[in-house]
């Protein structure tokens, strides 16, 4: 009998456990959210390097400043992929004098990897791809001709971060991307290599739903 009421007692316990755990997976399951999106301020500063039979002449794209909206969807809680919009535009300098300028779209997809999801600070690393859209260039300055052309460019992106919890779905982040960018100037019909390569500092909030 006592051995009977033993069972029973453990059975009841491992039932209460059971559902517990059923509970709370189910809430788990439930505050998971897949989507978000973030507003970032960025500071884009372009590594450049430049053709060998212009390398005197010390041309360099100048750093600038931009608004970045980015949408994210999570596959799981430890992998998402992000998309970045934005455009920036860049002055073109030789020797300190102005060449003219370029605005770039540079669409980026990412697939990120979150070690820690669950954590106040969730760092992550990513790896992905860019296709860099120049337009609206203008040639100036010392440069004055009317054929003045960067092509487009595709190539790899890398990036790594941290969201920072803040509550009620929202967050502040924090994050570093290089973007592999090799382009082609096209001046007066001859071109010349010129990679802007540019390293990425974002800084923001978001919000997951």
């Amino acid at each position: 009998m006592r051995n009977m009421w033993r069972g029973n007692v453990v059975m009841c316990v491992l039932s209460t456990l059971l559902v517990f755990s059923m509970m709370a997976g189910i809430a788990a399951a439930e505050d998971f959210k897949k989507f978000g999106v973030r507003l970032r301020a960025l500071v884009v500063v372009p590594d450049q390097s430049v053709d060998s039979r212009i390398s005197n002449l010390e041309v360099e794209a100048k750093t600038a400043v931009a608004p970045e909206l980015d949408l994210e969807y999570f596959f799981s809680r430890n992998f998402s992929s992000e998309l970045i919009l934005g455009v920036t535009k860049h002055d073109l300098v030789a020797q300190g004098r102005s060449l003219g300028s370029t605005w770039l779209l540079p669409p980026t997809l990412t697939l990120k990897y979150h070690p820690l999801p669950n954590s106040q600070i969730s760092p992550y690393i990513g790896f992905g791809v860019n296709y860099v859209i120049p337009f609206d260039e203008k040639a100036n300055g010392v440069l004055n001709v009317t054929d003045f052309h960067i092509s487009s460019s595709f190539g790899w992106a890398a990036q790594a971060g941290a969201d920072v919890a803040l509550g009620n779905n929202w967050f502040f982040n924090a994050d570093f991307k290089y973007l592999n960018v090799d382009t082609e100037a096209r001046i007066s019909g001859t071109k010349y290599d010129l990679d802007l390569n540019p390293y990425i500092i974002g800084t923001g909030v978001g919000y997951r739903f």
